[in-house]
């Protein structure tokens, strides 16, 4: 039995590519949805300045001045716009992430089993007195493995706890906008 099994290298370089095709097609789905947004923001702030414009053509006297000025006190709705947006986009980010996470967690959790894999078989084929060499071997790979997966849990804290501090501010943002909006149609 040969010390390296060609077979199961091959079988991990399909693997390795197939992981990369579904990397590549997720990031491509997210620059699309994210391009999308763009698009949308871009037709919406258009309209609004066209909107505008047209108004500022139809003043023809003072009053109309004080309403046309009026109007654009109104701005806060266009904020909320904007807001939702910038909601959306977190959303495709953040799902994004997930995914991603998701595949390359399966990937090492398949590659750490290959590890082991070949470390057995060129355990099984050592010659004699290379124990030390192969046990640690072994608990390096293990080390590897226990350093990934609390990394992996202090990323994933991080991550919740930015998640948390952006839910905070988008929120804020969405009272705010409400309360000036409120204001401005009270005057």
């Amino acid at each position: 039995m040969a010390a390296f099994d060609t077979e199961k290298f091959q079988a991990a370089q399909k693997s390795n590519l197939d992981t990369l095709q579904k990397l590549t097609d997720k990031v491509f789905d997210s620059v699309e949805k994210l391009s999308q947004l763009q698009l949308k923001a871009l037709r919406s702030a258009t309209s609004e300045s066209i909107k505008t414009f047209q108004k500022a053509l139809n003043v023809r006297d003072p009053q109309s001045f004080a309403e046309f000025q009026s109007a654009l006190a109104q701005a806060p709705a266009q904020s909320g716009a904007l807001l939702e947006i910038n909601r959306e986009v977190y959303d495709v980010l953040s799902k994004t992430q997930a995914e991603i996470a998701k595949l390359a967690e399966s990937q090492l959790k398949k590659g750490t089993e290959d590890l082991h894999e070949i470390v057995e078989s060129v355990a099984k084929n050592a010659p004699g007195g290379s124990e030390p060499v192969i046990a640690a071997w072994k608990t390096a790979v293990d080390a590897a493995n226990t350093l990934y997966e609390n990394a992996q849990k202090t990323v994933k804290q991080a991550s919740e706890l930015v998640e948390g501090g952006i839910s905070a501010a988008a929120s804020a943002a969405a009272q705010a906008t409400t309360a000036a909006t409120k204001a401005t149609s009270k005057k």
